[in-house]
């Protein structure tokens, strides 16, 4: 995270017995604050890196829309709420709606390594919207036992079986790459339809360029949190 880099750079600063390197410490430091919090270093970094946003043709319809979950659902006190990431079914639906796709998948479970198979409270909280919203629990499939990208492929391979849909993957813009890469390695062709963007239109405005936000390092943090992740599967073969 940047703010990781902020609390060395001051480590260095505050421990440091060179007056030379504490200063250069100090400037970095502050330096590196202002770049990663302006608006103009983030979007760049989003437009570089995520897919941009896709509009289907007219007579274009696939058979299955492939949701990977993840930040879609909170639970609080007994009840659940919808996070960030809740464009990834938002979408979807509407594009079951307008008669787009045949089904939708919805694939993952929790993300945490130690816990057991089949955690579905996410993509049954999202599977409950898609059904009180008028799919029907016929064209709602569901995998819950994904924990990460390169399960939600495998899983849903295995789900598939040897039928070939035409499949739609949804997944955030800036975890697209991965997603697909994942996908393209266990054989599953899939059009990519990226949702919840960060990036957005270049500005002129002085503010742009000059004025920080406490947000953009959230998304700096995302987005070069997905990049990092991005080689580490390319390292480990997960990826096409």
């Amino acid at each position: 995270m940047p703010i990781t880099f902020l609390v060395y750079g001051l480590v260095i600063a505050a421990f440091s017995k060179s007056p030379r390197r504490k200063q250069w410490a100090i400037w970095t430091t502050l330096a590196w604050l202002f770049v990663s919090s302006t608006d103009v270093t983030t979007n760049e970094l989003a437009l570089a890196w995520e897919y941009a946003p896709v509009t289907l043709k007219a007579d274009e319809s696939y058979d299955i829309a492939v949701i990977l979950t993840g930040g879609i659902t909170g639970n609080k006190d007994g009840k659940v709420f919808f996070g960030n990431s809740a464009d990834r079914i938002l979408q979807p639906l509407l594009l079951y709606k307008e008669g787009k796709v045949k089904k939708i998948l919805i694939s993952g479970g929790s993300g945490i390594l130690s816990a057991q198979a089949d955690s579905t409270s996410e993509g049954k909280a999202a599977a409950q919207l898609l059904h009180i919203s008028g799919v029907p629990q016929s064209n709602i499939m569901l995998e819950g036992t994904s924990r990460n990208t390169r399960e939600n492929a495998t899983h849903t391979a295995r789900m598939l079986g040897n039928n070939k849909p035409k499949i739609l993957l949804v997944t955030s813009a800036f975890h697209m790459r991965r997603a697909v890469g994942c996908f393209q390695k266990e054989n599953i062709q899939v059009t990519p339809y990226p949702t919840d963007f960060f990036a957005s239109e270049r500005q002129t405005a002085w503010d742009y360029f000059l004025v920080p936000k406490e947000y953009n390092l959230l998304c700096t943090y995302r987005i070069v949190h997905e990049m990092v992740g991005y080689v580490v599967y390319w390292a480990l073969g997960y990826l096409s």
